[in-house]
């Protein structure tokens, strides 16, 4: 339905990450903390509202897209919920600081894994880009980087290698709709949680937080993640991705009480500008 309307890929991407960014000021909002039990609930809720969205956009074509996926469909829903998983172990286990920044990582991963896999060429306009949005993550949030956990900064490097792979997949099969890929992924991540979980009981204030995280948070972000992915060079996907990193200290401010410092707006602004110099300088 999105693309439907030519909507620009580096604005699908750029609105993906605005829904994204949320995630962190949610998951620390759910008092059980137990992340197989939020896993699954947010995919029960997560899943529909995918599916949701692909009969309103294919009508009675929601099966035959399913099937055309295929293998590399079913491997890459699989990559998605393994980094969608590891995000929510890494935040339990370190910082929010320390996610945000590792994940900020993909941006070089997608640029070179977009030169040396796809041969994508890198120009001026978006190195600069690249660079200006790399001081603007540090500025952000670079002076706030704890040594956290071993194994909490391990589950936040996985997330930006997934996403590099689930990019390099779309791109590489631009002709094939990764959606249906996403809607099975939380297929994965409910088989996944209701194994895991000791107690899939929640009060009905993390049930409605899981209806948030999933149908309106998560499901949203990766349509538009994908569905823009297809269009856009691995490099600006980095970039324009960065929209997270912008929005999500404002809502930790909002929702988690965490007070953003003067260099969170500087480091905003910069990336910001990043932003404006890829959409106006192709």
């Amino acid at each position: 339905m999105l693309s439907n309307y030519k909507i620009p890929g580096f604005l699908l991407v750029s609105l993906g990450g605005l829904f994204l960014s949320s995630g962190g000021a949610l998951f620390k909002l759910f008092e059980n903390q137990d992340v197989w039990t939020i896993y699954f609930w947010r995919s029960f809720f997560f899943a529909p509202a995918v599916l949701i969205y692909l009969f309103f956009s294919s009508k009675n074509n929601v099966i035959n897209k399913f099937k055309n996926v295929g293998i590399i469909g079913i491997f890459c829903a699989a990559l998605y919920a393994t980094g969608s998983g590891a995000y929510m172990f890494a935040m339990k286990h370190t910082t929010v600081a320390n996610v945000l920044f590792i994940i900020s990582t993909q941006t070089f991963m997608l640029a070179v894994a977009g030169y040396f896999i796809l041969k994508e060429k890198i120009n001026l306009t978006t190195g600069i880009a690249i660079l200006m949005a790399s001081i603007g993550i540090y500025i952000m949030i670079g002076t706030k980087i704890s040594n956290g956990t071993m194994l909490g900064n391990a589950f936040a490097f996985v997330t930006p290698i997934c996403f590099t792979s689930i990019v390099m997949i779309i791109r590489k099969f631009q002709h094939t709709d990764m959606v249906p890929a996403v809607a099975l992924s939380g297929v994965f991540c409910m088989v996944v949680g209701a194994m895991m979980s000791n107690n899939l009981m929640m009060t009905s204030h993390d049930f409605f937080l899981a209806f948030l995280f999933g149908s309106l948070q998560y499901a949203p972000g990766f349509i538009c993640l994908t569905l823009g992915s297809r269009t856009t060079e691995s490099a600006k996907v980095g970039i324009f991705a960065f929209s997270e990193a912008i929005a999500g200290p404002l809502w930790a401010w909002i929702f988690v009480n965490e007070n953003p410092s003067i260099g969170v707006f500087i480091g905003g602004t910069i990336i910001f500008l990043a932003l404006l110099l890829k959409s106006f300088k192709k």
